[in-house]
């Protein structure tokens, strides 16, 4: 299990700059012990390409890993396209191997919405090959995804590879036996930490917690609660061994 710590959590303090960005990282790396983070493109202050240098050296001196960003709209037909490439720009200059975005409302006449958002997709992908990004898509209510079959029937209609959906951890063992691996699965603090390990195997789990002005403490208990169930996990496949 590999572990990214996704900065939605904290979105308080970032947006308050109670803690700066590189700070965040420096206290993912050095107090909380994650393997990488997942970035919300707005909590960049700046998106210029030395900036965005910056904060990956800086995650990669700390020795974790600038696993993804966060971009809504990625998908949604309204986004101009100018807008789409410089989200996806920001996550290639980042060297993000991820970004997780959602598919979009329904819209007033969702059949034509769902088609419009295929095509868009469609683009993405190819943007997304050529930038060696995998795009995640996560179900999410009030979109056209709503539950995983969802997102996974639009996905469908894309038929590309560098579109994966997103399962939840505590759901994801079956599905994985059934679908094979897949590049993350999503975690929460309120998740069982020892289905969360079992499930996740040799993929990334996002972390995800409620926002909060002070979520450092929820963080590192989530974290620990994690890396606990992963070393018994170990340990006991040392015992059958």
């Amino acid at each position: 299990m590999r572990l990214a710590l996704s900065s939605s959590s904290f979105r308080r303090p970032l947006a308050t700059a109670a803690v700066t960005q590189l700070e965040w990282l420096e206290r993912c790396a050095n107090v909380l012990d994650v393997d990488g983070v997942l970035v919300a493109a707005a909590d960049f202050p700046r998106t210029d390409a030395d900036y965005v240098a910056q904060v990956r050296k800086v995650a990669v001196d700390l020795g974790i890993v600038p696993f993804g960003l966060d971009l809504p709209g990625l998908l949604d037909p309204a986004t101009p396209v100018a807008v789409r490439e410089l989200l996806l720009a920001l996550a290639q200059r980042f060297g993000a191997a991820v970004v997780r975005t959602t598919l979009p409302p329904p819209g007033e006449v969702p059949p034509a919405t769902f088609v419009e958002t295929v095509v868009v997709a469609k683009a993405v992908s190819k943007a997304a090959k050529a930038a060696n990004v995998t795009v995640l898509v996560p179900a999410a209510p009030g979109t056209l995804g709503a539950t995983l079959p969802e997102v996974r029937h639009l996905l469908k209609d894309v038929d590309s590879a560098w579109l994966r959906a997103v399962p939840p951890a505590v759901a994801a063992a079956a599905d994985q036996a059934a679908r094979g691996p897949v590049p993350a699965v999503s975690a929460g603090p309120q998740d069982d930490p020892a289905a969360v390990v079992a499930a996740a195997g040799g993929s990334w789990v996002l972390l995800e917690l409620a926002a909060s002005a002070d979520p450092w403490d929820e963080a590192a208990q989530a974290v620990g609660r994690l890396r606990d169930a992963a070393a018994a996990r170990r340990l006991a496949a040392r015992s059958r061994g």
